[in-house]
């Protein structure tokens, strides 16, 4: 398959998965990542556009080539498109935000976790982008790129810097990302932050806090490296392949189904799901999802 064609067949979504032209993108890589990278930058220019084609996907499809392809010259370009302040980045990438940016941040990174600070940190971005990048340095801490010791430091820092303006999004993200960490030297600073209300109570409470730094550095480690949100992009086809945009109309709408508010409410019903139900249930309220790839 040329290159050409397998652009083609990655642009649009036509809700069948594109497995060949995924394989084929992967065989030559070489030959395709360029494209993917000028693709990604050309459309950061002017994300409010993309918000007019419904069904264009090659963005989506070159967050994860890329992503599995451990592309450092993709890692500047990929910031850009999320740095776009306002809604437009999470709007043209849905739940990918919430699911999978902190790995693919992570995948391209390598060692150098400076722009994902700058993420974290720009306040113009959207928070969901910016509770991803504090996800993505657990990434990095599960797969051995950089120690616990220096993410903690971070974190401490973060806990000073942060005012009330971040939202309980963010604080929560911070608060939960320092507890798996079973940093129980940022203990004060979280019990302050629910002490101050900083903290959705739905997504996040002292009890889970309390679990998980009583489970102790290396057993937070263990954790963190069995948890399969905290792992690199490996395989873009098994990443894909079952998500609902791939399914045809009647099926994806009989999926959708499981998204009304009513039935996350369910869900919540026990600590796992919490955290499911609270980013399903924001994104419906903040996400025009209008090229959402959402995942099953």
């Amino acid at each position: 398959m040329q290159v050409e064609e397998i652009v083609a067949q990655l642009e649009i979504n036509t809700r069948t998965f594109p497995r060949l032209a995924l394989e084929a993108a992967i065989e030559q890589r070489e030959a395709i990542t360029p494209i993917l990278i000028s693709t990604l930058d050309k459309l950061s220019e002017n994300l409010e556009q993309l918000l007019e084609k419904e069904d264009y996907i090659l963005h989506i499809h070159a967050l994860y080539l890329l992503a599995q392809f451990r592309e450092p010259l993709a890692y500047p370009v990929i910031i850009k498109f999320f740095s776009v302040p306002g809604e437009a980045a999470l709007d043209v990438t849905g739940d990918i935000v919430t699911e999978d940016l902190c790995r693919i941040l992570a995948s391209v990174s390598s060692e150098d976790i400076e722009p994902i600070k700058q993420l974290i940190e720009n306040r113009k971005v959207n928070e969901y982008i910016r509770g991803a990048a504090l996800e993505a340095l657990l990434v990095l801490v599960a797969q051995g790129v950089i120690s616990k010791e220096e993410v903690i430091q971070y974190y401490a820092k973060l806990y000073s810097a942060f005012t009330q303006e971040e939202g309980d999004y963010l604080w929560t993200e911070l608060v939960s990302s320092s507890a798996q960490l079973s940093a129980s030297e940022l203990k004060e600073e979280m019990d302050k932050a629910f002490k101050q209300d900083l903290i959705d109570p739905f997504f996040l409470d002292e009890e889970d806090v309390n679990d998980d730094l009583q489970l102790g550095t290396e057993a937070a480690l263990s954790k963190l490296r069995e948890n399969p949100r905290y792992s690199f992009i490996e395989n873009v086809v098994s990443e894909m392949e079952n998500w609902s945009c791939f399914k045809s109309e009647q099926v994806s709408q009989e999926d959708d189904s499981f998204l009304l508010p009513e039935l996350l409410t369910l869900l919540a019903v026990t600590k796992k799901s919490k955290k499911k139900a609270k980013k399903k249930r924001k994104m419906q309220e903040q996400s025009r999802r209008r090229n959402r790839s959402k995942k099953k």
